[in-house]
């Protein structure tokens, strides 16, 4: 490079909108490369990377977790490209954050650049095309408008009406939850949508006089004045020989689930609950634990209760992560349940954390939710590996259910 384009680099990097800044991560200091302020974020950078408590004053609250694990990411030398807000004197800044270790693995650098004015121009955009996508009726394909909350039919196209055999104009009232029949129940569908926004899906729509249409659907929320909505659109129709509804045969519950499920509706707490489904040896030949995992994904937090023998003892409440859990991977890959056979080849950190060390060795989890979001996981534990299966999943569902209402209900008697 030429000495005047060596010289121009500064000049040109302090006449950006962004501060370019380096991490000494074995001295723990921070330095501006430019001299470009950043908003409010320019009055005291250094602080907003070194001082946690500064840090968490000026961000909006729901990002705070989320610059904590870029925080962290930073500190273990892993690159991060993050979007936080600053709120100041009433007002929000918006705000682009990257960061990537350099060759010289002391240092680590990035930038911090205002997008404010960008996001005002993207709001603009997507309103725009959310107001589009309120107006389904003229649409020449079936698409229907649903209310996010309560999922009520709203507006539909004619070829909607048409596919499903209903008519707007009567008085009858129209709900997703009828209307849709696949592996993933609603309120699963519902949890992804709000955070993904998109989401297409194979499955069953449910029509009038019993009718089931095979469909690939194009789910998207979007929220306009304040209200969201559910669009619901049919992208192409997979079987268009109708058939008429099967009869849903309710699967068997052998009599020791049932009488399982009805003690387990008598237990006045959490510890007598996992001590009834302990005594199931015979129903569970190769359980030797059965824990229960408090969820609250939002703060990031699990709570674990556990009932058998095990290595190590486990406190009740133990508190994890819920970052690499057996949750947040029922939740990412949308299963049903999970079926671990050897947890030493597992690269979820609470195996490694939990599991492992206590000498157990596979198990078999099952996820139950609270208005769409996940708030229980029973998981039953063995210390040998493969040691449950597919066939067993009715029983451990079954009473995974039972475990969970209970829980609920001592819960809101605890409030009252």
């Amino acid at each position: 490079m030429a000495a005047y384009e060596l010289q121009s680099v500064p000049a040109t990097l302090n006449k950006m909108k962004m501060l370019f800044w380096r991490l000494d991560l074995s001295k723990r200091s921070f330095v501006n490369l430019n001299d470009c302020t950043v908003s409010v974020l320019g009055l005291e950078n250094y602080r907003f990377f070194k001082d946690r408590e500064y840090r968490e004053r000026l961000l909006f609250p729901d990002d705070r977790l989320l610059m904590e694990r870029a925080m962290s990411n930073i500190n273990e030398r892993v690159p991060v490209r993050s979007v936080f807000r600053i709120q100041c004197d009433n007002t929000i800044y918006w705000f682009k954050l990257t960061g990537w270790p350099t060759n010289d693995y002391r240092y680590y650098e990035g930038a911090v650049e205002e997008i404010t004015e960008h996001i005002v121009w993207l709001k603009n955009i997507f309103d725009q095309q959310n107001r589009r996508l309120l107006h389904v009726a003229e649409d020449n394909y079936p698409v229907a408008l649903f209310s996010a909350q309560g999922q009520k039919l709203l507006d539909a196209s004619n070829l909607f009406q048409q596919l499903m055999r209903i008519d707007l104009s009567s008085d009858s009232t129209y709900c997703l939850d009828a209307l849709v029949d696949g592996d993933l129940k609603l309120p699963q569908i519902v949890e992804h949508l709000l955070l993904d926004r998109r989401l297409i899906l194979e499955l069953f729509l449910t029509a009038g006089n019993a009718i089931r249409v095979k469909a690939i659907c194009q789910f998207i929320y979007f929220v306009h004045d304040g209200e969201g909505y559910i669009r619901l659109a049919v992208i192409d129709l997979v079987d268009q020989s109708s058939s008429p509804l099967p009869r849903v045969e309710k699967p068997v519950i052998n009599q020791q689930v049932s009488q399982v499920c009805a003690d387990l509706s008598q237990c006045g707490s959490i510890e007598e609950m996992l001590d009834r489904i302990y005594q199931e040896q015979n129903l569970f030949p190769n359980m030797d634990v059965v824990m229960f995992s408090d969820i609250y994904a939002r703060k990031n937090k699990v709570f674990v209760y556990s009932k058998g023998n095990m290595q190590e003892p486990l406190q009740p409440g133990s508190q994890y992560p819920y970052t690499g859990t057996i949750a947040e991977n029922i939740e990412k890959e949308n299963l049903e349940y999970l079926i671990v056979d050897d947890t030493q080849s597992s690269i979820k950190a609470i195996d490694w954390m939990l599991f492992v060390p206590k000498g157990l060795y596979s198990y078999v989890a099952k996820a139950l939710y609270v208005r769409g979001a996940m708030r229980t996981v029973l998981i039953l534990c063995s210390k040998k590996k493969n040691a449950f299966s597919e066939d067993q999943m009715n029983d451990v569902t079954s009473i995974a259910k039972a475990f969970h209402q209970r829980l609920k209900q001592l819960r809101k008697g605890a409030k009252t």
